[in-house]
């Protein structure tokens, strides 16, 4: 199972970054025709992002949330995620928001995170962190391996 971080969701509406907004959308329209999860946070950052970082509108941004939220099937996180998120972040290995998607996602069996914020390759129990984005602006390499296209 492969999921995304909420930057990459965020370029899609980057028209600041056309390169990494390609990327971004074609790497969106391959999960949601595999019928990939997403984490339920990434929902309400995207929103966040979305008005805070790019401008939007609030309505704006919460329809383009919404959007995403009723395009995608969701995994919610558990009090057993948030407890460990806690733990991970009270140590100053992650923030609280990255540790709850990245034990969020491990519960839900996802493989493989897509995330341009953390360490590309690094390994969290058997969940895999993949920077989508190579130097370039394009699809990285082992994106494109992961995502066979």
């Amino acid at each position: 199972m492969i999921s995304l971080d909420t930057n990459v969701l965020a370029y899609v509406s980057d028209d600041d970054a056309p390169a990494k907004q390609a990327v971004a959308g074609r790497v969106l329209a391959t999960l949601n025709a595999r019928r990939q999860p997403l984490g339920l946070q990434v929902i309400g950052e995207l929103a966040n992002v979305l008005r805070r970082k790019l401008g939007h509108p609030p309505w704006a941004a919460a329809q383009h949330a919404r959007n995403v939220l009723h395009a995608f099937d969701i995994f919610p996180p558990t009090e057993t995620a948030a407890e460990e998120a806690l733990s991970l972040m009270a140590s100053g290995r992650f923030s609280y928001w990255d540790a709850l998607l990245l034990t969020s996602a491990r519960e839900n069996g996802v493989k493989v995170l897509l995330s341009e914020d953390m360490q590309d390759g690094f390994k969290f129990g058997p969940i895999e962190v993949v920077n989508p984005f190579s130097p370039d602006g394009g699809l990285s390499a082992r994106a494109r391996e992961v995502l066979e296209v």
